[in-house]
């Protein structure tokens, strides 16, 4: 994992750049290639929460593109970095500046000149066209629906034109990896092709590629090539947390993204070794919860949903599986304290406490009767389902352990399925599963219009079989009362009328709770100082996701 993130986003999720928050450090003298003290730093090693093998897939389009490539190949337009405070002013990156029209339909954005492409060609304003265009004709990638249209206005200008007003799209949408028109356009489905000769513009090449790593070396086209003291980044497929502690700990990682239990205790020994927080995951169990859009099973009952939400014990799982370090989540998924404002009196912090009589109550109200194996049943259905995590998830698969003891005192049968990360992905993808543990995360600023537009939106969702984002609304919510909220949400920059919004919608998702709310998680990334300084801290954050090359032009190499 990368901080906190287990996950992406694109117009909804795909083609935005990942909050990844893989970072490592290798000790000099480790042996991981004969080139990896070329250059005049040394090859920084990255884990960022894979396990399995690795599938090639370097197009930045695609939801399931390799980690890194958005921000280390291929770069945005401008980086949002949602640990500044909001009126921070985004990181130029291709793009140079940019306007949004009063009413949120238009973007006029001007681009930076001279930069090139890391085969020789030039980058222009028709490629951001082309990206945008793109985007927008692909159901698959325009997964909101309000991809702009994309028109050339001059040499080094694009005004990008939304169909309906788009203020909390703007940033997800400058954020998206602008591709090479000359190769993209010769793609047969730009959605599926792997892209397996990645050209882009950002401080990294691909170097060589296996199943367990692959490695990303200095583009020395670069247009700030001489800032970049890293001569490459290797990332690695690891069998989970506990083995990419390990590497951690024995000084063969520079940057990683792990869930280290008790992580301050286990840090504590060794001086190079640093945490910055960076992201709230709110931890929840994802539900398969429309019939209509094909899910099947005891989960698709909200009643069975509500009733799981009270027999949790949060401060069980947050002593043992977090250490202490979660917080109180809330219903409505605001941070509590942080979002206070957005979030309504109707709908306090779900309770640390169990409620296992209260959950009872609930089942056999809607006639689930308890059968004499300690299990309730319903029109011949037992109440016990499949719940998918990946494997080597060190922390979620706690938590399951946990809930399966909890669960079990109300009646209620889990059965935790360890898979591989890119399993995982498919089967949140097509909708095949009944539950999957994993996290809600927010957008560039602290608006819940991004939480509710990519988890709870029908346009996030795609029926059970078909391809859908495996980072969007994987849950099948749909309901039209929540989908005209978020649309009026995106058309207003007044923060009353959001609150109002949020609470129409919080009235309908909090009862149907598709999502099932665990632990509020601080996220953090794990880096060394042994063989790198300038890593952002908490004093100052300067990028939150570590795939990024801002992050490489601010790092000296120890010498």
């Amino acid at each position: 994992m990368i901080f906190s993130k287990r996950v992406a986003r694109l117009l909804g999720a795909a083609s935005l750049t990942a909050v990844l928050a893989v970072s490592a450090c290798t000790g000099s003298g480790q042996e991981t290639g004969d080139d990896d003290t070329a250059g005049e730093g040394v090859i920084l090693q990255a884990y960022g929460g894979a396990s399995g093998q690795f599938v090639e897939n370097y197009n930045p389009l695609s939801p399931t593109v390799l980690e890194a490539i958005r921000g280390m190949v291929y770069e945005s337009l401008f980086y949002f970095n949602p640990l500044q405070p909001l009126s921070a002013k985004p990181e130029p990156l291709l793009g140079e500046s940019y306007v949004v029209n009063e009413d949120g339909t238009v973007v006029d954005v001007t681009i930076k000149t001279g930069v090139t492409w890391s085969d020789g060609e030039p980058f222009t304003a028709e490629d951001v066209a082309f990206t945008y265009n793109t985007v927008r004709d692909n159901p698959e990638l325009n997964t909101t629906g309000n991809g702009p249209a994309a028109e050339v206005t001059g040499e080094n200008t694009v005004r990008l034109s939304f169909d309906r007003p788009a203020f909390p799209d703007v940033p997800n949408v400058l954020a998206v990896s602008i591709v090479p028109e000359h190769i993209f356009s010769e793609m047969e489905n730009v959605v599926i092709d792997p892209n397996l000769e990645p050209v882009g513009t950002g401080p990294m090449v691909l170097g060589e590629f296996t199943a367990q790593s692959y490695l990303l070396e200095k583009n020395d086209s670069y247009r700030n090539a001489e800032d970049v003291a890293v001569p490459g980044v290797r990332y690695f497929s690891l069998s989970g947390n506990q083995a990419a502690t390990d590497k951690l700990l024995a000084g063969e990682l520079d940057m990683a993204g792990i869930a280290i239990p008790d992580v301050e205790t286990v840090l504590a020994p060794y001086e190079d070794l640093h945490i910055l927080t960076t992201t709230f995951q709110q931890v929840v169990l994802t539900t398969c919860s429309d019939e209509e859009m094909g899910c099947e099973g005891p989960q698709t009952d909200p009643t069975v949903r509500q009733a799981m939400a009270l027999a949790i014990d949060r401060e069980q799982i947050n002593q043992l599986a977090y250490y202490g370090r979660g917080l109180e989540i809330s219903p409505t998924f605001g941070v509590v304290g942080r979002d206070d404002e957005q979030i309504s009196d109707e709908f306090p912090p779900m309770s640390m406490e169990p409620d296992v009589a209260g959950a009872k109550e609930l089942l056999e109200d809607a006639g689930w009767e308890l059968g004499s194996d300690g299990v309730y049943a319903k029109d011949g259905e037992r109440l016990s389902f499949d719940v998918i995590v990946t494997s080597g998830y060190t922390d979620y698969i706690s938590t399951l352990d946990i809930l399966k003891q909890q669960l079990a005192e109300a009646g209620i049968e889990i059965n935790p399925q360890q898979q591989a990360n890119a399993e995982i992905l498919s089967a949140r993808s097509q909708g095949n599963f009944q539950v999957a543990i994993d996290g809600i995360f927010g957008g560039p600023t602290a608006d819940l219009y991004y939480i509710y537009n990519n988890n709870f939106s029908s346009a996030q969702a795609a029926p059970v079989g078909e391809n859908g984002n495996p980072y969007g609304n994987v849950s099948k919510f749909s309901d039209p009362t929540v989908d005209a909220a978020i649309q009026a949400a995106a058309a207003t920059q007044d923060p009353a009328e959001k609150v109002r919004l949020y609470g129409e919608i919080q009235d309908v998702i909090v009862p149907a709770m598709p999502y099932i709310p665990l632990i509020n998680n601080q996220g953090f990334g794990t880096y060394s100082t042994a063989n790198y300084t300038g890593w952002p801290t908490e004093e100052d954050p300067y990028v939150q996701d570590f795939s990024i090359g801002l992050l490489l032009e601010r790092l000296e190499p120890v010498n």
